[in-house]
């Protein structure tokens, strides 16, 4: 799509596949909702049972609903995610250079402190994440909550059939994608994200879940690419921590002005790549480091436990392709 057809064009251009489950009602009426409302848009709602043992409930679905799909392009987009017109033009236009494109999360929070906590730790992370690895090699993973592909060269591929026994699915989606020796494209666009989490219960739950994915990923690269994702993503948080941990033990005016220097500066970098948060919003400016300190606590338990909650189920993971309900 291009901005000269206008949005309406683009619009009628577009089918919008809705994957519920069967006993999902909330959902089946939802997508009834959305169609009385916009008559005009293909909108088609998917039903599915449950997933089998030990197969992934997304791509369980995402699997069966590409065989109906004739697009030329196609996008998946998380039911907690919305997909910018910009960002989407990003995510078209990459697909001319590669198999699949993906984007930055960027997330809102909706008022509590364990969503703005959750918030404060993508929105910090995101940029260096997925983008500060660019330099020196190409994506090894995706962000799963919005990506796009070329229909065509999937199910020439075979679909999702050969990661159906995964469950981390962008990790999974990836390495098929380069298993085929295609092309994965990371783009600075963003989507916009809002979750709920209703308790503290709930954000460390998420983050455990996002930890054990995340060690599942860095175990299975080569040891150049370990050091690598160690110097850019590991050392910082444990540099902040020593910064607070040396004051606590020799506090003094001159390691206060030190620490609040840094976190200004800090702040200042984050917010730059923040474009929709404001640099004075004083609430962003102290869960930023709390979020960062705690990633030393959110390793050490993925390492511990590989349990995981995942909406309303438990697995125990040993690695992708290993896990178990529980």
């Amino acid at each position: 799509p291009t901005r000269s057809r206008g949005l309406g064009d683009v619009y009628k251009r577009q089918s919008f596949y809705w994957l519920v489950d069967d006993d999902d009602l909330e959902a089946h009426n939802i997508v009834d909702a959305l169609r009385e409302q916009s008559p005009e848009a293909a909108i088609i709602k998917q039903s599915f049972p449950v997933a089998p043992e030990g197969i992934n409930p997304k791509l369980f679905k995402i699997n069966q609903a590409l065989s109906s799909c004739q697009q030329q392009y196609c996008v998946i987009l998380d039911d907690d995610t919305r997909l910018p017109y910009p960002t989407l033009q990003g995510l078209i236009a990459a697909l001319q250079h590669c198999s699949l494109a993906t984007g930055l999360p960027q997330y809102r929070s909706n008022g509590n402190f364990p969503s703005a906590l959750l918030a404060a730790f993508v929105n910090n992370n995101a940029s260096m994440t997925y983008l500060s690895t660019l330099l020196f090699m190409d994506p090894i993973t995706i962000n799963g909550m919005c990506y796009a592909f070329q229909r065509e060269e999937f199910v020439r591929w075979g679909g999702f059939q050969s990661v159906l026994h995964h469950l981390t699915d962008d990790l999974a989606v990836a390495g098929m994608v380069l298993a085929q020796e295609g092309r994965i494209r990371q783009i600075p666009d963003r989507q916009i994200i809002q979750t709920h989490l209703p308790s503290m219960g709930a954000y460390f739950r998420q983050m455990h879940r996002w930890y054990v994915f995340a060690n599942i990923l860095f175990a299975q690269q080569p040891l150049r690419i370990k050091a690598l994702l160690t110097i850019l993503h590991g050392i910082p948080p444990l540099l902040l921590a020593a910064l607070f941990v040396a004051f606590l033990f020799a506090p003094s005016l001159l390691h206060s002005g030190i620490i609040l220097c840094t976190l200004a500066l800090r702040h200042c970098i984050i917010m730059q790549h923040n474009e929709q948060q404001k640099t004075g919003d004083l609430r962003a400016f102290l869960l930023s480091p709390l979020s960062e300190l705690l990633q030393s606590l959110h390793y050490l338990h993925a390492l511990l436990s590989r349990r995981i909650r995942w909406r309303s189920r438990i697995y125990s993971v040993r690695a992708s392709d290993k896990f178990k309900s529980v």
